[in-house]
């Protein structure tokens, strides 16, 4: 009896274990991953040692082995932060905040972002937000507002007046910058991208680790618990 039972059992949990990594691949593939925040250019709103979620269905269905087409395709909303093939090396993923659509008139005039000629409204608020910063007293944090959205962006005080264009963005693709916006590698730089390359929206931090101040001896990370399972503005 004892020897009926064991093949039985080994094959219950193949097939349990089967049947779990064929969920896991499809919720990756087609409802959300998970990714690593590696630089600065999101700051304040994502730290260097993130761990985020993005959403892969509000832009719509991604279609199998089809190189970024989607079912009932969907456009970002302005102020969506977004997870995207980088366009000069599509193995790579970058995460930015999207600000202009197709269409739109996108400029930036010492250091004030515009759309369609109409001046996003930014709001100076407390330097606490930013105080965990590397030299945060050399950064001046704003609040922007983008149609439905309104998030936090910083801005160095010591670079010159920044202007950038305008352009206008091609149809079937975004443009987008980091919030971080002195030090950020974005739509400035290397253009638009097509909204093929999309890869998801950006929902939450799920798990944030501060490697610049361990908590121990042998240098392990101290965990950010404050941001275990933030929503991402």
């Amino acid at each position: 009896m004892r020897n009926q039972k064991a093949p039985r059992l080994l094959r219950e949990y193949t097939e349990s274990l089967i049947v779990a990594v064929c969920l896991a691949l499809v919720l990756r593939f087609f409802v959300i991953s998970a990714y690593k925040i590696p630089t600065g250019s999101m700051l304040p709103t994502l730290k260097v040692g993130d761990f985020i979620f993005a959403y892969k269905l509000p832009y719509g269905f991604p279609v199998p082995f089809s190189n970024g087409e989607r079912l009932s395709a969907k456009l970002p909303e302005r102020g969506d932060v977004v997870v995207f093939r980088y366009p000069g090396n599509e193995t790579v993923n970058y995460v930015k905040r999207v600000v202009g659509l197709p269409g739109d008139r996108v400029a930036i005039k010492d250091k004030m972002l515009f759309i369609n000629e109409a001046e996003v409204k930014i709001e100076p608020i407390d330097k606490d937000i930013i105080a965990d910063v590397p030299s945060s007293e050399l950064y001046q944090a704003s609040r922007e507002s983008i149609d439905n959205s309104s998030h936090t962006i910083m801005n160095s005080k010591e670079s010159k007046a920044d202007s950038f264009g305008p352009v206008v963005v091609p149809p079937g693709q975004i443009f987008v910058l980091g919030d971080n916006r002195d030090s950020s590698d974005d739509s400035r730089y290397w253009g638009s991208i097509p909204v093929t390359h999309l890869e998801g929206r950006v929902i939450t931090v799920w798990l944030s680790l501060d490697w610049m101040n361990p908590w121990a001896s042998d240098a392990l990370p101290r965990v950010r618990w404050e941001r275990l399972f933030r929503k991402v503005e």
